[in-house]
């Protein structure tokens, strides 16, 4: 049983949290059975970069973590999925946003059972090292599957799910149709 109550912090709290975010179905649309392999492949959510922006200016920290299989299976390499970052980047840049606090991806495949391979921590424990001040009970993780909620299990983060039609599970601690409607919901 949770240690903490799982509440949403209001607005004026949130500078006290970290937000840790999934990228393939919460920031750009997932592709089934596939991956975005090349910029032109990944499209951004409408609203994301709007929603992005007051993520940015509601949080202590904002970190992507986002599990990259196709790197793992051969289907691109560490140099495309940093291109296709770099489209998410560009978007964000020219938006007047800069990049994640910080961002991790894990290349491994499922079988390998990595500690970066989410539903394990090892982003997060990542994320930690880089800003210490990461306290997991002021943590939110931000996913559409349920890997991403197995993980803000492990170490009992707020549990936020994006629809995604793909997948049926009931695991979370909150559901949102979007990024965009969760950050709506603090209503700045």
């Amino acid at each position: 049983m949770s240690e903490h109550n799982k509440y949403l912090p209001k607005a004026k709290d949130c500078q006290d949290y970290t937000l840790f975010v999934d990228r393939d179905g919460v920031l750009n649309q997932y592709i089934v059975n596939d991956y975005a392999r090349k910029p032109e492949d990944l499209v951004l959510v409408p609203g994301i970069i709007d929603a992005l922006k007051t993520a940015k200016r509601l949080f202590k920290h904002v970190i992507l973590v986002t599990n990259q299989q196709g790197v793992g299976k051969e289907l691109m390499t560490d140099s495309d999925l940093e291109n296709v970052h770099l489209k998410i980047y560009n978007n964000l840049k020219n938006n007047g946003l800069n990049w994640f606090d910080a961002a991790f991806y894990a290349p491994y495949l499922k079988t390998e059972n990595h500690n970066w391979r989410k539903p394990n921590n090892g982003m997060l424990l990542q994320g930690k090292n880089y800003f210490p001040n990461v306290d997991w009970h002021k943590s939110i993780m931000v996913g559409d599957s349920l890997s991403d909620m197995k993980l803000a299990d492990s170490l009992d983060l707020i549990k936020v799910r994006i629809k995604n039609p793909q997948f049926n599970f009931d695991n979370q601690d909150f559901y949102f149709l979007s990024f965009a409607d969760f950050i709506a919901h603090f209503k700045i």
